[in-house]
């Protein structure tokens, strides 16, 4: 039998021989700090086999951590008769073993031949993002997602919790945010309403699973621009104080913060002052991104700002904004970072890391910007964006992309933190289509992630899919068929038709005649 590993290791062999069988008296010996990987284990094979371990006959697994092992999140796995072990060289490395332990457990119906795997990870951030603003998914939903991070050895949670359609994490000085802001009345051209957001409590209990898995967790408050939500729950955050409702529709807003106002920053800092008691891992994701400065043309408190701190334009409030949001969040000891900008003269401070998603800049720009000096996480819109239909973003395409660009200095390499994929959910209302935009490209993505980049081959992959498909609908997931993922030239064309009506939903015209409602009641009063 051949058996396979996603994603793929560093080095790995196998016999042909069985030698090692796994019954319900294998002994589990636990090390120092691998408690959480044994707990993975045990879990496991309750769920996929219904076995218990008790520990009273002659094979053994054994969990241990070696000091030795120089490299973070490394591991070695060797089995041979009656035993397999494995050495990690922290306790991520030993929970990574396990990952690869129950793919081969699996394949094997709980047997296996001797094995030698030696295997550590290409980028020390491996990001899966979930929009939860767009759509709200479970708590259980989101512990689903989290399970499958780790299997893929995925080492960080970016979770995107408000957008102008829903606002999610409940804020207990601020309850209207939740109360009002995560709800909307319907979506789109339909009549159903849709609402939910995750408790204080929801957030902890997320957070400490995903810890148990060895993950980290970057929550994202989206801002200045995709706030109408927010500003649904408190006019007095917008320009004009004006009354909006939940946005219904996807696309651009107009409507943003207003950051001429003082009680702006007082307002997020509240916010993010009670988030840094629920997510502890100090990151944070500000947004940034798709802000209009429409508003801010016509607002006496932001052209106040302007001329108040010497501000060249509104782009620069823009960035000034964003510089004073991450200077507070550093002073707590937080990291931050944003959905990349342009680059122009002036930028925001280089402790902000730019997580890369659109094409629009420039790969001499990108490779200028790391050069300089400033961290990026690499989510490239084009390859790993799990929403876009397979006509547009194939399983090869997301399988090839190279996230480290020519041109990147030797010594700067280590400032692309690493890559990051990201499920949006305008179009991806419920599991089942989350499923199958997420598999298999996760299992593609996962291999640019952790797999040294000469031991990816495309075609090998592929003949990995079926035993990895296996193990995904062992835990109930659907995943696209690599027919679906590679589509031919029917499917594409179909494919790309359907995507297309997206466009009706941007409610474009909506925003022109608003802000020419805006310019007229506003502009004419500040005149």
């Amino acid at each position: 039998m051949n058996y396979s590993i996603i994603p793929e290791p560093m080095e790995m062999h196998t016999g042909t021989e069985d030698v090692f069988a796994l019954t319900r008296l294998c002994n589990i010996k636990v090390g120092r700090g691998c408690e959480k990987a044994a707990a993975c284990l045990k879990k496991f094979l309750r769920d996929s086999f219904s076995l218990e371990v008790f520990g009273s006959g002659k094979e053994s697994i054994i969990l241990k951590t070696d000091s030795n092992m120089k490299k973070a999140e490394s591991y070695t796995l060797i089995v041979k008769e009656n035993e397999v072990e494995i050495i990690g060289s922290d306790e991520a490395g030993i929970f990574y073993g396990v990952q690869s332990l129950r793919q081969l457990l699996f394949q094997g119906d709980l047997t296996l031949p001797e094995v030698y795997i030696n295997d550590s990870p290409r980028f020390s951030y491996r990001g899966f993002m979930l929009d939860c603003g767009r759509y709200f998914f479970t708590k259980e939903a989101v512990f689903v997602f989290l399970e499958m991070m780790a299997l893929h050895k995925l080492n960080t949670f970016h979770w995107h919790l408000s957008d102008d359609q829903g606002f999610r994490a409940q804020i207990m000085s601020k309850l209207l945010l939740t109360e009002i802001g995560s709800y909307r009345s319907h979506t789109n051209f339909n009549k159903r309403k849709h609402e939910g957001y995750y408790t204080v409590e929801d957030m902890k209990e997320i957070v400490e699973y995903a810890h148990n898995l060895c993950i980290k967790v970057i929550p994202e408050i989206d801002t200045p621009g995709h706030t109408v939500a927010m500003l649904a729950a408190y006019p007095e955050l917008s320009c004009f104080d004006r009354d909006l409702t939940v946005a219904t529709h996807w696309g651009i807003k107009y409507d943003v913060l207003c950051v001429g106002k003082e009680s702006t920053y007082e307002f997020m800092k509240e916010i993010f002052d009670e988030l840094l008691e629920t997510f502890t891992d100090g990151i944070f994701h500000l947004g940034g991104d798709e802000v209009p400065t429409e508003r801010w043309k016509l607002c006496p408190h932001c052209q106040k700002r302007i001329k108040a701190q010497g501000l060249k334009d509104e782009s620069e409030l823009h960035t000034y904004y964003l510089d004073r949001i991450a200077s507070y969040l550093k002073s707590k000891g937080v990291k931050t970072v944003m959905w990349n900008d342009k680059v122009k003269d002036y930028m925001v401070s280089e402790d902000i890391a730019w997580q890369l998603w659109n094409d629009e800049m420039s790969k001499t720009d990108v490779v200028g910007e790391i050069n300089s000096g400033r961290p990026f996480i690499m989510a490239n819109s084009s390859a790993y964006y799990l929403d876009l239909p397979y006509a547009v973003t194939p399983l090869k395409k997301t399988y090839d992309f190279e996230p480290l660009y020519d041109g990147i200095k030797e010594e700067n390499k280590h400032l692309v933190r690493g890559v990051e994929t990201c499920l949006w959910t305008e179009f991806v209302p419920t599991m089942q289509k989350a499923n199958y935009c997420t598999y298999p490209r996760l299992g593609a993505f996962c291999e640019t992630a952790w797999s040294a980049k000469e031991n990816k081959n495309y075609d090998k992959f592929i003949k990995k899919l079926p035993s990895y498909m296996n193990l995904l609908e062992g835990y109930g997931i659907d995943s696209a068929t690599v027919r679906q993922a590679e589509p031919g030239i029917i499917r594409k064309t179909g494919n790309l038709i359907w995507w297309e009506r997206r466009k009706f939903c941007w409610a474009g015209l909506s925003n022109v005649i608003d802000n020419a409602y805006v310019r007229k009641t506003y502009g004419k009063k500040e005149n």
